[in-house]
């Protein structure tokens, strides 16, 4: 038990082996002025270190900057983004391994500069001078670490002439797309690199001259209604093929060939289907339209596709009206009158005799019976009639009277 005690009070660097030294910081070095405010840091390798960590901080012991990051099995790291400007730096390299970590190293302190500008970068993609660019280019630079974002700005024809882009903030990658550019033009493009203290001054543009343009995207192709159709019911939405490589289609839909009236150039975005917002017109040819898109790029010429819509036929009305009517006022079949069905809209109703003479004329849902339009009562045998039906030629047909 005394021996076990005695290895318990033990210090861990007598159990584990000889404690971690610490490590020395020697960029920026203790006590250095006028740090800029990207530096790179670096320090001495610890002999059975296998990680560091690092505390930054504004004051001592602070840990506002960062507070044990982790950078591995490296003896340098640079800092993702500017340091304080003109303020006092506490730092820390934390040594460690798997067993232990010493976490009883020195402070080093440092002071950093003033604020300074970024410095004009270079566009790697496109190059200078290249030819047959892509009108869809995406442009591409050499990162520059002291600069927080970029600027963009482009001009067509050249170095001052139509303005495509105007110091256009395009954030804090490395490349950008800009709108699709013309076939074969030339075009000046400028990156300026800016950060909290301002723009990088005087960056020069590199030019280029873009190739032929990409091929239009192809027209989309109405499959529900199939073209053509006959009777196509009124509550019906429309379907359409996709386009491979469209971004989106632009609906036009109307009761005339090149019309809107329904739906004018509607965005549906990538949708192959949509539901109109009301019923189609009855028995009307309707025009559709489907032009697809990519970015700028919009199909041209795209054929009209036509269907034409239910439209009611006055059969079902011929059947409807009486063959026959007994007008005794025994309460049963005493009138003879013309119903009207769905879809049809009765306008008027003549009665003639067997030698063409007028009878009576009636109104909409009116029935007759049996007299003149005098109320004289005609005799019992056979009498036509003609029916009067909105857009639709008379319905004309002969009855029995019988008494």
């Amino acid at each position: 038990m005394k021996n076990l005690g005695w290895i318990l009070l033990m210090p861990l660097q007598l159990l584990f082996g000889q404690a971690l030294e610490c490590t020395q910081l020697f960029n920026p070095a203790d006590g250095a002025t006028n740090v800029p405010v990207t530096t790179l840091f670096e320090w001495s390798q610890v002999t059975s270190a296998t990680s560091y960590r690092i505390n930054a901080g504004t004051s001592s012991g602070a840990l506002d900057i960062f507070e044990g990051l982790d950078v591995g099995d490296i003896t340098s790291y640079e800092f993702s983004r500017q340091l304080p400007t003109e303020q006092a730096i506490y730092v820390t390299i934390i040594p460690y391994n798997d067993t232990m970590e010493n976490l009883s190293c020195p402070e080093v302190v440092f002071t950093t500069g003033i604020r300074v500008l970024p410095s004009c970068t270079e566009i790697i993609n496109p190059q200078d001078g290249d030819a047959l660019v892509s009108v869809t280019a995406n442009i591409t630079w050499v990162r520059d670490f002291t600069a927080t974002g970029y600027f963009m700005t482009i001009y067509e024809k050249d170095p001052a002439g139509i303005l495509i882009w105007d110091m256009e903030d395009v954030g804090n990658g490395t490349n950008a797309q800009p709108p699709e550019f013309k076939p074969r033009t030339r075009y000046y493009v400028t990156i300026i690199p800016y950060n909290s203290a301002g723009i990088a001054p005087a960056c020069e543009p590199i030019t280029f001259t873009t190739g032929d343009p990409l091929p239009l995207p192809d027209c989309a192709q109405l499959t529900i209604p199939a073209p053509n159709g006959k009777q196509i019911p009124l509550d019906t939405g429309l379907i359409w093929n996709p386009v491979v490589g469209a971004n989106g289609y632009i609906l036009s839909v109307g009761t005339s060939p090149g019309g809107g009236n329904i739906v004018d150039n509607l965005d549906v975005g990538m949708a192959t289907y949509f539901d109109l917002l009301g019923d189609l017109p009855l028995g009307t040819r309707v025009y559709v339209q489907i032009r697809s898109y990519e970015g700028a790029r919009e199909s041209e010429i795209c054929p009209l596709t036509f269907f034409d819509t239910f439209r009611p036929t006055t059969d079902e009305l011929a059947d409807t009206i009486p063959k026959f009517f007994t007008p005794n006022n025994d309460g049963a079949n005493d009138l003879w009158t013309v119903d009207e069905v769905e879809d049809l809209e009765i306008q008027d109703v003549f009665v003639f005799d067997r030698y063409g003479r007028l009878l009576v004329q009636l109104g909409p849902g009116e029935g007759w019976n049996g007299t003149t339009s005098g109320g004289l009562p005609v005799p019992s045998g056979s009498y036509w009639y003609s029916v009067g039906v909105l857009n639709f030629p008379r319905v004309k047909g002969y009855l029995l009277l019988k008494r």
